[in-house]
């Protein structure tokens, strides 16, 4: 890999409309590989829009997941490529003939979440893309960016898989460990100042916890200032591991409310599966005056973004009336997700982004309490973390606490301990050596 470390300087919270000048220009003068890296809170989403907005008309945005796709307006991997929905040998992987003039035309590819995507997926991506078009170079000469952070929530693996990699020689289930990527130079960029949080003890501490450094003096810290009730006149969204937690604490803040409420019904059009799909927003949505709830969807008009928080004033059959806590009534209307297909477009001589179904609900969700899966990439104001019984994932302590803005809003249910703090130390050295070596690139911000 090359060496590289990228630097964006900036106000914290406060990214500057140039802010990626430099990244950018990295992948606009051709890297073949690039490798973008970050903690919560460092800017990669921004990076995306920005790489969407300045790329081109000859790219794609894929995603591991179906629910990450519809967050990213792009479509997932093994739709994309067609691939089974399985451990796969990458050398057995044959390009569906339909999907080879659309790889042909491909200049980039840009896959977001690339710690949730396996080697074997991302080898078969290569695959596929040397075959389609015809060139033995990896990815088959497209231009390839990756972001992410292998820090936060892993690929979901069974053990079972993990020893069928091995045979299949695989040292571990990260993308880092495919086999493409020990044939290229790739360009890293680690995002490494946090826009999220303002206080420098708090990043730190953080940065602390993420590496698996320091843990002992960062957990301390944590619960010297925050294993108390939360702070008043605030109401907090509760992060906890299992949805049966969740579940549970949202089921009695519906219960407690007077109000009959009133049940939203989702629809769907063209190749959207109600029935197999992971749904942004649950089919049949129930909804109360009084209840707390959190938008999941960016609003046009910028009233409020996804991870908004707020109090239920009314119902009527189309809409909602919450007040927000950041201030201000929002009228949430129905609002459709689209499922995207991307294909080559002759007439325009353009990848054109054709929308092939739809999924049409309020997007709200009650908010005593989501998953911490769920709050991945989110930013919230008031947040209390109940680990119960612990973090059963490496990443999941961290994604919990660094969703919070402040240590002023967070709160604790439990202390945290050291145990919660799980590190894969596989992870943690790659993500040092990346972070320690990393093409400097400064911004103007």
């Amino acid at each position: 890999m090359t060496d590289a470390r990228a630097t964006i300087r900036s106000t914290p919270q406060m990214l500057p409309a140039d802010a990626f000048a430099g990244p950018l220009s990295v992948v606009q003068d051709g890297a073949p590989v690039i490798m973008v890296l970050g903690g919560a809170g460092t800017g990669k989403t921004t990076f995306l829009h920005a790489l969407r907005r300045h790329g081109g008309s000859r790219q794609a945005f894929l995603a591991p997941t179906g629910v990450a796709a519809l967050q990213l307006g792009g479509q997932t991997i093994h739709s994309f490529f067609g691939l089974p929905p399985r451990l796969m040998d990458p050398e057995q992987v044959k390009p569906r003939s339909q999907k080879r003039t659309l790889m042909k035309k491909l200049e980039r590819l840009v896959i977001d979440e690339i710690s949730m995507v396996r080697a074997d997926v991302l080898d078969a991506v290569d695959r596929s893309l040397r075959i389609a078009r015809g060139n033995p170079e990896p990815f088959g000469g497209v231009q390839v960016v990756l972001v992410g952070d292998f820090l936060q929530l892993p690929p979901v693996v069974p053990t079972t898989e993990r020893e069928l990699l091995g045979h299949l020689g695989y040292e571990g289930p990260f993308a880092f460990d495919a086999r493409v990527l020990t044939e290229v130079d790739v360009a890293r960029l680690p995002f490494t100042t946090v826009y999220r949080q303002s206080d420098a003890d708090f990043v730190a501490h953080l940065a602390a916890l993420r590496a698996g450094r320091g843990v002992m003096e960062a957990v301390d810290a944590i619960n010297a200032a925050s294993m108390r009730p939360h702070r008043e006149g605030r109401i907090p969204v509760v992060l906890a591991p299992t949805n049966t937690r969740v579940d549970a604490y949202n089921r009695r803040g519906m219960e407690q409310l007077a109000d009959g409420g009133r049940l939203y019904e989702g629809r769907s059009e063209g190749e959207f599966d109600l029935a197999n799909d992971r749904l942004p927003v649950p089919e049949v949505l129930t909804l109360k005056v009084g209840a707390r709830v959190m938008a999941v969807r960016n609003d046009p008009e910028k009233q409020w973004v996804n991870g908004s928080v707020g109090t239920v004033l009314g119902l009527s059959p189309d809409r909602a009336f919450v007040r927000l806590d950041a201030g201000g009534v929002a009228e949430i209307e129905r609002t459709s997700w689209e499922r995207i297909r991307y294909d080559w477009d002759e007439a325009t001589g353009k990848i054109a982004a054709k929308v092939v179904g739809t999924y049409t609900q309020i997007p709200l969700v009650p908010a005593w309490a989501v998953t911490v899966h769920k709050a991945q990439g989110l930013t919230l104001e008031d947040v209390r973390i109940d680990l119960d019984t612990g973090a059963f994932a490496a990443g999941q302590a961290y994604v919990a606490l660094s969703r919070a803005r402040s240590l002023e809003g967070l709160s604790l249910v439990r202390p945290l301990r050291s145990s919660d703090i799980r590190i894969d130390r596989r992870v943690a050295a790659f993500s040092a050596a990346f972070e320690a070596a990393g093409l400097r690139v400064h911004s103007d911000g």
